[in-house]
């Protein structure tokens, strides 16, 4: 019990207000993306007609499609301006266009067309507000406790995901996909309400006359110029191809395989959330020792087998423990890998490099969502879920093959 109370008052949200304020504006935030997310997934999916697989697929392709486009110029932006400031101009814009969109849908005029046009200008400041926090995390803390604020930061997501997971079907039944969207802008004021409480000096250091476009391609420089850091990226953006598309195939398998309520989605995507929750905390309090590589190659190895094992199990309670399995083997080897870059990566450079390698990971999504939607349209659920359970298993090894990038304890 000594030993739990002492890890817990050494903690870095226990040691660090600020790093706990913008914390719980993260999950608060993040909460409301979840119950936004799952109420755009079932209106898809109800609303479209025949091709709605296709659409779910192409819904969530525009979601990501900003990253790509603008991720490094805004890790540039980003890396030349105040973080605070940044964070604090990305939470309002979120939150009126959210605003706009539940408008649009109480009034009775949304159409797919308006969300997919709302739903690109939303994604446009996730990059902007996350490469932000990527180079905010070692001023507001220390470099001592950085790998486990590294940790904390990361459960973020998949705390809210937990909570915004479970209480996902019991907001939509009360209020309704317009509920929703309220409670996703509400999520983004509290988040700026957390950031604006942020004392701590976020302003970048000074520099001798650069100009945007020479510090850009110095960012581009840093990531490319270094081979072991960009194998890295560069594999588990070909992951990313096979693992994202769970995102849409969880909604199919409730509405079309198992042919379930929107109950059984928020119960689902509850047990993957909480297997990431779980690891990437306990993470938060353990010091990271060993082959970070090895770690990573497990992880990635028991997401393959969880994906096969979707495939072949068509018992609900068997699903909710492969996909609590699965988002454990994501939340861990996600924890690993980020750690692994704030260690090595300068300060200076963080938001830039955050940038490039969010885009270079999530480059690959939209085609991901587009073809998983069009495959499940044209065979079937399963078929999607084989294929890609029988890349990741495969690609996995990639990374016992790769360059190693130091790390630094």
């Amino acid at each position: 019990m000594q030993a739990l109370i002492s890890a817990v008052k050494s903690h870095p949200l226990a040691l660090f207000a600020d790093f706990r304020r913008l914390f719980a504006g993260r999950v608060i935030s993040a909460v409301g993306d979840k119950f936004f997310s799952i109420a755009i997934a079932w209106w898809v999916l109800s609303e479209a007609g025949e091709g709605s697989k296709f659409h779910l697929g192409l819904v969530m392709a525009v979601n990501v499609l900003p990253v790509v486009l603008f991720g490094p110029l805004l890790g540039t932006l980003s890396d030349r301006s105040d973080k605070r400031r940044v964070m604090l101009g990305a939470d309002a814009a979120r939150a009126a266009l959210v605003l706009l969109l539940a408008g649009l849908l109480w009034s009775g005029r949304l159409n797919l067309f308006w969300l997919y046009c709302i739903c690109f200008l939303i994604s446009g400041f996730g990059p902007l507000f996350e490469s932000a926090v990527a180079a905010s995390i070692l001023k507001l803390t220390s470099p001592e406790k950085m790998p486990q604020a590294v940790a904390a930061d990361a459960s973020v997501l998949q705390l809210s995901n937990v909570v915004g997971s479970a209480l996902g079907s019991v907001l939509l039944a009360a209020a309704g996909v317009a509920g929703a969207f309220f409670f996703n802008a509400g999520g983004y004021a509290a988040s700026f309400a957390a950031v604006w409480g942020i004392r701590t000096g976020l302003r970048p250091e000074a520099r001798a006359g650069t100009s945007f476009i020479a510090e850009f391609k110095e960012g581009l420089a840093y990531t490319f110029g270094n081979k072991p850091l960009l194998y890295l990226i560069l594999t588990f953006a070909a992951f990313n191809f096979f693992v994202s598309p769970i995102l849409i195939l969880i909604p199919m398998i409730v509405k079309f395989t198992l042919r379930e309520s929107v109950t059984w989605l928020a119960v689902f995507e509850t047990f993957f959330a909480l297997g990431s929750a779980a690891l990437a905390l306990l993470l938060s309090f353990r010091e990271l020792k060993g082959n970070i590589y090895r770690w990573l190659f497990v992880s990635l190895l028991l997401m393959g087998g969880c994906f096969a094992g979707l495939y072949f199990s068509a018992d609900k309670y068997a699903i909710c423990l492969l996909l609590f399995a699965g988002g454990a083997a994501l939340g861990g080897g996600n924890t690993l890998a980020i750690t692994l870059f704030q260690s090595v990566v300068p300060d200076e450079m963080k938001g830039r490099f955050f940038s490039v390698l969010t885009t270079l990971a999530y480059a690959v999504m939209p085609l991901a969502f587009m073809t998983n939607g069009m495959l499940a349209d044209e065979f079937s659920v399963g078929f999607c879920l084989a294929m890609n359970a029988a890349a990741v298993l495969g690609l996995s090894f990639v990374i016992l093959l790769i360059p190693r990038v130091k790390f630094s304890r």
